[in-house]
């Protein structure tokens, strides 16, 4: 009898809500933010308990947050606000290149088992963040950070990101195989996230996918935490004097390397890419920038040690980039610094490998575009100035 009495109240305790500091924590992963434009952005932030979640805007004008009129924006499906682990919302109707704070809030469920009956914790957690700034393509200079190649070396990571300024920084660049694998999205939070924490709240995140993270079980979560604007991982924006097209190759190999498993279709992902990527860059907003960047993993370089994708992509995303006035290619993938100036393998435009070791620091105004690397101690290892 003592037993069952035991076993009984065991099961009550198990019931009942986990209250614990740690799923109390209104954030356990993030925010970071996505999407940035001039006249919004996407905040995103996972949580331990499943929750209610909207997030707070107020002017960054150094009065009190809760003094003047906040903007409350839900997480929402189809008009029903979002009870969830994942928080994903989207902020719009601001000014460019203003800055502004944010809030994250939540109220944890209780139980809402019952369709009419649901119940939220009664707290709000929530806490105010420190400010970020919308994009503005009149500005006159564009400034970022590009990390590539850290394969889960989180320390190195967060020694890299240490000396990175956020109110000179425009965005963090992650250009590819943060991580090594993608076995879990528990892993892949981490890994891309923690080390720049403190750097991220602040600093919208542009994301560049690498062949590393189309590997693993759940490759198929990138998307859902990382993809920009339109749930793609190519796509074209604009900071400054500076239009971005951000470029996917995929995987490295052919479709049929047993290392796939027969799971690869990156062939038809990369034409169709090349489709879109015709078209874009023949839009307004970026043909017309006085500085045109492209950003992909692996570049297009026609030397002697290509892969097959190396130089599929040199054959088919060369050409349309030369015709459309490409400044300068930013890539990774090698794990070693790489410049190649124009014309040495067929690119109108140089094409910089940044080393797995070292941050890209990337200053452009009109007139020119500013290369500096620095390793995790600080110490400079290489410049270009183009």
């Amino acid at each position: 009898m003592k037993a069952r009495t035991i076993l009984i109240f065991f099961f009550i305790l198990s019931a009942l809500p986990d209250l614990s500091a740690g799923n109390r924590r209104n954030a356990d992963y993030g925010p970071w933010i996505l999407d940035m434009t001039g006249t919004g952005f996407t905040v995103c932030w996972v949580t331990g308990r499943r929750a209610l979640a909207w997030v707070e805007i107020a002017p960054d004008d150094g009065t009190s947050f809760y003094a003047g009129p906040r903007k409350r924006i839900y997480h929402t499906c189809a008009g029903r606000r979002v009870a969830g682990n994942f928080h994903k919302i989207s902020v719009d109707g601001l000014e460019k290149g203003t800055s502004y704070r944010y809030r994250l809030c939540t109220r944890a469920v209780v139980n809402d088992n019952n369709a009419y009956a649901m119940k939220f914790d009664p707290e709000i957690a929530g806490e105010v963040i420190s400010s970020v700034r919308t994009f503005d393509p009149a500005k006159d200079t564009c400034r970022f950070v590009m990390l590539c190649d850290i394969h889960e070396r989180d320390e190195l990571y967060s020694s890299l990101v240490s000396g990175v300024d956020a109110s000179k920084t425009d965005f963090l660049l992650l250009n590819g195989d943060i991580t090594s694998k993608t076995s879990s999205v528990n892993s892949l939070l981490s890994h891309t996230l923690n080390p720049a924490a403190g750097l991220l709240r602040n600093v919208p995140l542009v994301y560049s996918r690498g062949n590393h993270e189309g590997r693993g079980r759940d490759f198929n979560q990138v998307p859902v935490y990382f993809s920009a604007h339109d749930g793609g991982f190519y796509y074209t924006f604009r900071q400054g004097p500076v239009a971005f097209v951000v470029l996917d190759a995929g995987e490295d190999k052919p479709d049929s390397d047993v290392e796939y498993s027969g799971t690869a279709e990156y062939d038809a992902y990369r034409a169709a890419e090349l489709d879109w990527l015709r078209k874009a860059v023949r839009e307004p907003e970026f043909a017309d920038a006085p500085v045109k960047v492209a950003v992909i993993h692996i570049p297009v370089l026609g030397n002697k040690d290509a892969w097959y994708t190396q130089k599929w992509i040199t054959d088919n995303f060369m050409p349309v980039l030369n015709d459309a006035g490409i400044d300068l290619m930013l890539s990774g993938h090698h794990h070693n610094y790489i410049y190649a100036p124009a014309g040495e393998f067929g690119n109108s435009f140089p094409v910089v490998v940044n080393d797995d070791t070292d941050r890209l620091e990337f200053t452009a105004t009109k007139d020119g575009i500013s290369l500096r690397m620095h390793d995790a101690s600080g110490q400079l290892t290489h410049s270009v100035d183009l």
